[in-house]
């Protein structure tokens, strides 16, 4: 839940003209990431609750962010974070594109991909986007095991070349097609 909190200290400190910034996400702007992590969370709150891909369809298509994409994210976050700290919560499944999946391992998947979106957000807005040490080594795991996965390559860019003398940050970037 780290992630989380990572990326709404990096929402939160967008300013007014920062979220039509281009972003490292070639397609988005700042606002389009941050309206992508908001329908993340959504669909993990859905998923969670039950709810199947069928049933959802395109219920969260829309812009989900308004006029107040900061205050946005913070909700769903935290919607996310009330899900996960129920007692049960990380021995349930839902069901994902892929067939079922642990809310575990879902939701590692959700902060990876959260922890980086906050990076993307941080560099379009102009902020320090230095990650916190620890999620990054939390999450490169993750990282790597989908870096060289075909069946991501339609979600994440092709991983990018590092050196072994680069920092664990630069590492974990790389292994989703950033540079940093």
């Amino acid at each position: 839940m780290q992630s989380l909190d990572s990326s709404i200290s990096f929402v939160s400190a967008v300013t007014d003209s920062a979220w039509v910034n281009d972003t490292p996400c070639t397609d988005w702007n700042v606002k389009d990431v941050v309206n992508h992590i908001v329908d993340e969370n959504i669909w993990m709150v859905a998923l969670f609750n039950g709810r199947t891909i069928a049933e959802v369809g395109n219920e969260f298509e829309d812009n989900l962010v308004g006029d107040d994409p900061a205050g946005a994210y913070e909700r769903t976050a935290n919607d996310v974070k009330a899900i996960l700290a129920e007692p049960d919560a990380m021995s349930r499944t839902c069901q994902i594109s892929s067939g079922p999946v642990s809310v575990a391992e879902y939701s590692k998947q959700l902060f990876l991909d959260t922890l980086i979106h906050g990076w993307d957000i941080a560099v379009g807005s102009g902020q320090d986007a230095t990650l916190d040490d620890h999620l990054v080594q939390m999450r490169t795991p993750l990282a790597q095991a989908i870096a060289y996965n075909e069946g991501y390559r339609a979600v994440f860019a092709a991983p990018t070349t590092t050196s072994p003398n680069d920092n664990p940050q630069t590492h974990l970037l790389g292994l989703l097609g950033r540079t940093g």
